[in-house]
């Protein structure tokens, strides 16, 4: 894990030297849990990432995105019944690191933006809670789409929609602030 965060930020400062058009987004937002993940995480959570941007092919409308990131869903805490009075302890934090990459295509001198990523998310809960297992972690495939748009002088409006297998889904709402172009 370290060594492809190590690899995502090393290739973004190269394309930066190499030429200044890269921009660097920070971004702060709301998941909430959506469908599976909404039943498990049982309510809204925070989350942050790293975003950096590059010209495609010397076009002011299409740039290539790279992500990095945390998002914290909730944590379950309560006790339930299964197999009529067999009680168990559900005490989890469902939380996942979502690395991306894919494409932003900008309309209106670039204030709006619509995107598409795909990468992958290491999840990390207790997904089976009958399964008597504590928190454990998996890594699945993630495909994302969302768009903002600039308020003031870089910072931002941000909404997506992001989704994996197990039906592993949450919206995402926030702030965005940009550094370079």
């Amino acid at each position: 894990m370290r060594h492809a965060l190590f690899l995502l930020l090393f290739s973004c400062l190269v394309a930066g030297k190499a030429n200044a058009q890269s921009s660097l987004h920070i971004e702060g937002y709301t998941p909430i849990a959506l469908e599976d993940l909404g039943v498990l995480a049982d309510g809204t959570g925070f989350g942050g990432l790293v975003a950096v941007t590059y010209p495609f092919m010397d076009s002011d409308m299409i740039d290539l995105v790279a992500k990095a990131g945390f998002n914290h869903y909730g944590t379950r805490k309560e006790e339930i019944l299964i197999e009529g009075d067999i009680a168990i302890d559900i005490d989890a934090a469902y939380q996942a690191i979502p690395i991306t990459g894919g494409a932003r295509i900008y309309y209106g001198s670039k204030r709006y933006y619509v995107e598409g990523l795909l990468g992958v998310e290491i999840k990390r809960g207790d997904f089976d809670f009958r399964d008597l297992e504590d928190e454990t972690y998996k890594t699945d495939v993630l495909a994302s789409i969302g768009g903002g748009i600039t308020v003031w002088r870089g910072l931002g409006v941000i909404a997506s929609f992001s989704f994996s297998n197990d039906l592993w889904r949450y919206a995402s709402l926030g702030l965005s602030y940009s550094f370079g172009r």
